[in-house]
């Protein structure tokens, strides 16, 4: 009897080491993804001014801009697939080269819109996003639909 209980607690304990290794595992891999995952979906926001000013710009970091369209700057390319426009911050007058790859609603057009932008800056200063939306388009739309409108009624 004295035998059988000696050979069961080496397989006893060698069970508990595996369950306690691999939860361990578990939760080191859990605990890497969360803060990776974290890190990646934080973004900082910076004025046009700020990045402008950025002597080593990294280009693995993601970038968050919010700016102004500058009037007359907006063309697409030949292809109609990336918008080429400048960008600048209220009170400056430096602005900030984009090249945006998505959808462009009429929205955009907008001089007054204030554009929310993600990307990174690469070697040709130029700020490349897939990502972009204005601010508060809603208030854009009724001015457009408002002027539209009155057009119309005051032509009839």
């Amino acid at each position: 009897m004295s035998k059988n209980s000696t050979e069961n607690k080496p397989k006893i304990f060698s069970t508990r080491l595996q369950i306690m290794t691999i939860a361990l595992a578990i939760a080191i891999v859990v605990g890497y993804l969360s803060i990776t995952s974290f890190d990646e979906a934080t973004t900082r926001y910076f004025s046009v001014n700020d990045i402008l000013s950025k002597q080593n710009n990294d280009q693995q970091e993601t970038l968050g801009i919010i700016a102004r369209l500058v009037p007359e700057t907006f063309h697409r390319s030949s292809d109609g697939l990336t918008a080429y426009f400048q960008v600048r911050d209220d009170n400056s007058e430096s602005n900030l080269n984009v090249s945006y790859q998505g959808e462009v609603g009429q929205i955009f057009f907008n001089e007054n819109a204030e554009i929310i932008m993600r990307g990174k800056i690469l070697n040709d200063g130029v700020f490349h996003t897939k990502d972009l939306s204005v601010k508060c388009p809603s208030k854009y739309l009724d001015e457009m639909y408002t002027e539209e409108y009155s057009k119309e009624n005051s032509s009839s």
